[in-house]
């Protein structure tokens, strides 16, 4: 097992850091970021759990908050290994943000070539889905 980082690319947001941070840390929320793939979805305000095509159920729930700048969530669900997924958020100036998503997992070298391309798309379609939210 190896330590493996994905990360999305890093998205400007048209909307205040606050607004954007009070969207991530409701899980209601993320069903709007999710891509088209997903389904069986479910979610509270601190947790969610979903499918995506292709992948076992998963889910996350948050674990860490920092005001306006950064939200860890924990997967949960059937995971081969501890998974986390990591936003931060810039402020540039009072109307607008930076965004990017960043995925850790401790995964074996096969497991890591099988989901390294799929699960960096999704991290891509979720930052970009971000800077299209009306919040």
């Amino acid at each position: 097992m190896s330590q493996t980082k994905l990360q999305s690319q890093e998205v400007d947001i048209p909307k205040p850091s606050i607004n954007i941070y009070s969207f991530l840390t409701n899980l209601n929320n993320f069903q709007k970021l999710m891509p088209s793939e997903v389904s069986e979805w479910n979610s509270s305000e601190t947790e969610c759990t979903f499918t995506l095509k292709g992948m076992p159920s998963i889910g996350f729930m948050i674990t860490e908050q920092t005001p306006h700048t950064n939200i860890v969530y924990k997967g949960i669900g059937k995971l081969p290994a501890a998974v986390f997924l990591k936003v931060s958020i810039t402020p540039l100036d009072e109307m607008n943000c930076k965004a990017q998503l960043f995925l850790e997992a401790e995964l074996n070298p096969m497991l890591k070539m099988m989901v390294e391309k799929p699960l960096t798309k999704f991290l891509d379609v979720l930052a970009h889905n971000l800077t299209k939210m009306d919040v």
